[in-house]
Formats: structure tokens, sequence, C-alpha cells
């Protein structure tokens, strides 16, 4: 640890230090931290200095704690925590806009720049989001996919801010449930799921306008399948559609 900076409190120091790391990488998002004593035999601590210093992390959405479990990482930076706090105040249309740019130019950016692992990432989670066999299990599938693609696009920066604003999970409320029937609703909305292989068959080809086209035919699609209220309208891929 750098050099104890006399004017700054010790937790503020160290909870800079656990930032720096998540940060870089080294403590991973869904990644456990070091114990507690750990940390603080590591640091040369006390641990009530370390404690106030993970609070005040967990406090600012980058940690969390959970009892018999551990501390673990919930995002990278401060970025998507703060994001996350708006949504309630922020209009739905608003949320979507920003969401369908995020999702178009990170699929662009994820065929320009995906490597082997991150495309075999993206097409491992479109397998289990068709293997599912139950609403919550097709949910958690269709979060990682998109996340996948983001993570896909080398700019942790635009996958963090696709974090922060939700990504498609508002989306998807009205399919989580484990009262959903599933293959109904697979029934009526097949072209959602033909708009992901497209999207995932573009990023694998090389191909960012494909890919752009259909990550936001894709978006377009699933809000208005879910009748989410920030359904996006009259966009470029829609315009498209009308033209052919």
């Amino acid at each position: 640890m750098p050099g104890i900076t006399p004017n700054i409190p010790l937790s503020a120091q160290l909870a800079d230090e656990l930032r720096r790391r998540i940060a870089e990488g080294e403590y991973a998002v869904g990644a456990l931290l070091p114990t507690e004593a750990e940390l603080a035999a590591e640091f040369e601590v006390s641990r009530n200095s370390l404690r106030e210093a993970i609070r005040s992390l967990v406090h600012a959405g980058l940690l969390g704690a959970r009892a018999g479990y551990g501390t673990f990482v919930v995002a990278a930076s401060d970025v998507a925590p703060a994001l996350a706090r708006r949504l309630d105040h922020d209009r739905a249309e608003d949320v979507a806009e920003v969401r369908l740019l995020l999702e178009r130019e990170g699929a662009r950016l994820a065929a320009l720049r995906a490597g082997e692992p991150e495309r075999r990432a993206i097409l491992e989670a479109l397998a289990a989001r068709a293997a599912a066999e139950t609403a919550p299990e097709y949910a958690a599938a269709d979060v990682r996919f998109h996340r996948a693609v983001q993570d896909a696009s080398g700019n942790a920066l635009l996958a963090e801010l696709y974090r922060g604003v939700g990504g498609n999970e508002q989306a998807l409320a009205p399919l989580s449930g484990p009262e959903v029937d599933l293959a109904a609703q697979r029934a009526a909305f097949g072209h959602v799921d033909d708009a992901h292989a497209e999207l995932a068959e573009a990023i694998v080809a090389r191909d960012p306008d494909a890919a752009a086209e259909a990550a936001e035919r894709m978006v377009r699609l699933a809000h208005e399948q879910t009748g989410f209220p920030g359904a996006v309208t009259g966009t470029a891929a829609s315009d498209a559609e009308a033209a052919r």
C-alpha cells in the first residue's frame, strides 16, 4: 500500500486503495475480497479502520456484503452505482434511448474487437438462453448475453455505463417471474430470439454494421414485445424495415 498521508483519514486511504484494485481488475466484479483479517494484516492497519473503509465502499455501491458469504465486488467503479441511483428519477423513455445507444455501439465495437474468448462467452450465453427451461433461467441467461456483448466491446467504461443504466434488466422484468409461462412467451417473441442470434452471428463474422443493426432491432423488438414503457420507436432499424 502507498505511504500513509497524515492529513487524510486512514479509512479514506484504505478505501481509495481498494477502489484502485477494483478498477484495475485485481478484484473483479463478482469476486470475493480477501477476509477482513487478511486485508488488515496486509495493510498493517486495525480491523476497525479497514471495516470503516469497506463500509464506505458498500454505501457507494462498489461492494456488497452478505452474512456467511463475505464481501464481494458489485461494480468496477463509482459510475454504475451513481447512474443506478438516478434511474428512479429519469424518464423511462430517456433510459431506453441511452440503453439503445450503448447496445448499438457496444455491438459495433464487439464485432471489431472481440477475441476468441469474448466470442465464446457470447455464444455460450446465447446457448444458455435457448436452453433455459424457466423464466428466471431465461432472464439470467439474457442478462449474461447482453453483458458479454458489452464486455466484448473492449471499452470498460462503456460496459460500466451499460450496467449503470440497468442494462436490459428493466425490459426483462415482465418475463422474470417464476409464474411466467416461458413456452408461451417464446412463441410470441421468436423474432426477438432471432435478433439475438443475428447479433451473435454478426459479431463472430466481424461485421460491425450488421452487429449495430441487429442490436438496434433487438432492443426495439424486445421493448415492444414486453410493453416496456420506454420502448424506442422511430429508430433507424424500424425505418429500414419499413423501407423493405
